[in-house]
């Protein structure tokens, strides 16, 4: 379960919640600070709360106003040689600065999601000693963090990576900012906690992709339910929408898992509820059921008793902290070593990393390296090591050691927008509210239409990915990927829409993305002396299907705050001439200029029989080695209609359970 940090925060008052910002979870429609050369769109509160997209040439610095939400100022860092940001030694100290020893029998890359849940499962065996390394700080002391209604602030601090995209040539040329945790407890501690699985269809697709190898919604659920530690709703959540099926959850896991104790109340939830019913959308009981169509109100990852986030170093990094078989080092993994491999399967001896001092050290690794560092970063020290498409590795400089094109592609990643309307009500509370729609709902009458197009147009896709990866990437491989997404939509009628309705203080709003984007990006080195500025590369609307997809949904947005009774309360449209009815150029002219990224990356590391583009197979193991391992959102094959952080535990838990225990044992 997750401990109370140093600073435990009270619970606001209701009446404390008009001035609180206005949370959402398309994850940085509030953006970023102190990078000028975004030509896109800045954001700002409306009324008490609420940020709205405004257009401008740069993004303006942000200023966090609400009382309830401190700034963390950033520290003075230190600069490694490979732009790492070293920041432990300006908070609380870590448990260890350096290796306690000169060999551990794991080695886990990154202190994130799922990097601390495995090292807590790991140390659980006594006869085995576990290092993580990270170059995060110790969080617990940061009220942002802590404190769930303050993650908009921390966007931009030094919790965040800070990346930025390179220019998108399909959306004006525009640089995107990337978000990702930098501390210990990686994306969990600046996320929205948004603790939503996705379809039971999605997870069963990826053993379809991996024959017989157990990864579908039934295994998935066991692993959901062990990570999790529920706290059902009381009675008054519930009378505003806070429902589950007790069935679909765990007790006794050590992430927290329930409803905020400041949910909206009023009139919102019922108006809310009544609109999309109109629009055909009915009530979805448990959101996390495998089912998601309809409309909810989303659980977080946090303690409703004291209203506190529960990230993964709270719930399975600090409370064993003291395990004399884990070290936690801090510091910078630049590459994996490897023992003699000539003539022979690669096999990793351990990792180099640079502390915070800029000195390079080595530490070597019995058993496993497990590579936990997230979608942008796994596959930049996988071709750092020398595994990836030979031709990147060769213009690097590097020397190949494993010929794996599939490393840094294949990354899919969520377009989010936004909608802002002010209103003559004013709502407290926090409204956690989504709305998931899947392709029948979303097309109506058109459904067959645009099926039947989309399906004319896999091989023109599947070869224009190819073309965009030099040909790292097959297209007939591609082609039976794409295939397996348009089943999902269009047969098996999984949700490729989120919606979310929310209301704070005088103001309105809705973010919203298409699910299950054909777009398929990739993430590379820049360089081997920069592994802090990667070559992220979304291709956000690449294919055609995105954008009208994503025009839908906006419209389909509009339309809900333009529906009674919800409309009743609306007074202003923040946007101008975005209605419904509003042309297609309106509505794609709006879409290049405000598009960012949802945050949700995935694939770079793809589970993936080799032939498709794989890096890692169905246990997780990287093709071509004997002891290489991801556990992260970057080996997720497709896009999933949720939130990745409860998909990222229940891998975790499984990798735990399932694959590196009885590796271990067979050693």
């Amino acid at each position: 379960m997750c401990l109370i940090g140093p600073k435990t925060l009270q619970t606001p008052s209701r009446d404390d919640l008009t001035s609180l910002h206005l949370q959402f979870h398309g994850n940085r429609v509030l953006q970023k600070v102190k990078r000028k050369e975004y030509k896109s769109t800045a954001v700002r509160w409306i009324s008490l709360s609420i940020y709205i997209l405004a257009r401008s040439r740069t993004f303006e610095t942000l200023i966090v106003d609400s009382v309830m939400v401190s700034s963390q100022s950033s520290m003075p860092s230190l600069k490694t040689r490979f732009g790492a940001l070293a920041l432990a030694t300006a908070f609380l100290p870590l448990r260890s600065l350096a290796a306690r020893i000169d060999s551990y029998d794991y080695i886990i890359v990154g202190a994130g999601t799922s990097g601390l849940l495995l090292a807590n499962r790991l140390t659980e065996d006594a006869n085995l000693n576990v290092a993580v390394i990270d170059p995060g700080a110790d969080e617990r002391n940061n009220t942002n963090v802590v404190n769930p209604l303050a993650w908009l602030g921390l966007s931009g601090t030094s919790v965040d990576w800070n990346y930025s995209s390179v220019p998108q040539e399909y959306i004006g040329g525009r640089i995107l900012p990337y978000d990702a945790g930098k501390g210990i407890g990686g994306t969990s501690l600046i996320n929205g906690m948004t603790y939503i699985r996705g379809d039971q269809a999605q997870f069963d697709s990826w053993e379809d992709l991996n024959p017989g190898s157990g990864w579908n919604w039934d295994t998935m659920l066991q692993y959901y339910k062990k990570a999790e530690r529920f706290f059902p709703p009381s009675s008054w959540q519930e009378a505003v929408g806070a429902l589950y099926e007790e069935e679909y959850h765990g007790s006794s896991g050590g992430i927290d898992v329930g409803f905020s104790p400041v949910l909206l109340n009023g009139s919102f939830y019922g108006d809310a509820k009544t609109a999309w019913a109109n629009l055909g959308q009915s009530l979805d009981k448990d959101v996390n059921s495998g089912h998601t169509a309809g409309f909810d109100v989303w659980p977080q990852t946090l303690n409703p008793i004291d209203n506190t986030r529960c990230d993964s170093a709270t719930a399975f990094y600090w409370p064993v902290q003291d395990r004399p078989n884990l070290t936690l080092i801090n510091g910078t993994v630049s590459r994996i070593l490897w023992k003699n491999y000539t003539g022979s399967t690669p096999e990793a001896s351990g990792v180099e990393y640079v502390m915070p001092n800029g000195q390079s050290k080595t530490v070597k690794a019995a058993k496993e390296v497990i590579l936990s560092a997230g979608a942008l970063r796994t596959p930049l020290i996988l071709e750092l090591s020398g595994v990836g498409n030979p031709n990147i590795l060769e213009e690097l400089g590097i020397e190949a050691v494993v010929d794996l094109p599939g490393v840094g592609e294949n990354m899919i990643d969520q377009p989010n927008m936004a909608l802002s309307y002010s209103t003559n009500t004013t709502f407290p509370g926090y409204a956690p509210y989504a709305t998931f729609v899947n392709a029948t709902s979303l097309f109506g009458d058109g459904f067959k239409r645009v099926s039947d197009v989309t399906k004319l147009l896999l091989p023109h896709w599947a070869r224009q990915i190819s073309k965009e990866t030099n040909r790292a990437l097959n297209a007939s491989a591609v082609e039976q990927l794409l295939r397996v997404q348009y089943d999902l939509i269009f047969e098996k009628d999984v949700t490729i829409a989120e919606i979310l309705s929310t209301a704070s203080g005088t103001g309105a709003f809705s973010a919203y993305w298409g699910t299950l984007p054909f777009s398929r990006g990739s993430v590379h080195l820049n360089s081997t002396d920069d592994i802090n500025t990667p070559k992220i590369n979304p291709r956000f609307m690449a294919i055609d299907f995105d954008m009208i997809v994503q025009i839908a949904i906006g419209r389909l947005a509009a339309t809900f705050w333009n529906t009674p009774p919800i409309s009743t309360s609306i007074e202003t449209d923040l946007q101008q001439a975005l209605s419904p009815d509003a042309s297609w150029n309106q509505w794609k002219n709006f879409t290049d200029n405000t598009v960012i990224s949802n945050a949700h990356p995935i694939g770079t590391a793809a589970m993936l029989p080799r032939k498709l583009g794989g890096v890692v197979d169905p246990q997780l193991r990287v093709y071509g080695t004997k002891n290489v391992r991801v556990v992260d959102a970057s080996v997720i094959p497709l896009q999933i209609s949720g939130h990745l952080t409860a998909t990222l535990y229940a891998i975790a838990e499984r990798a735990a359970a399932e694959f590196i225990a009885p590796a271990r044992d067979a050693v």
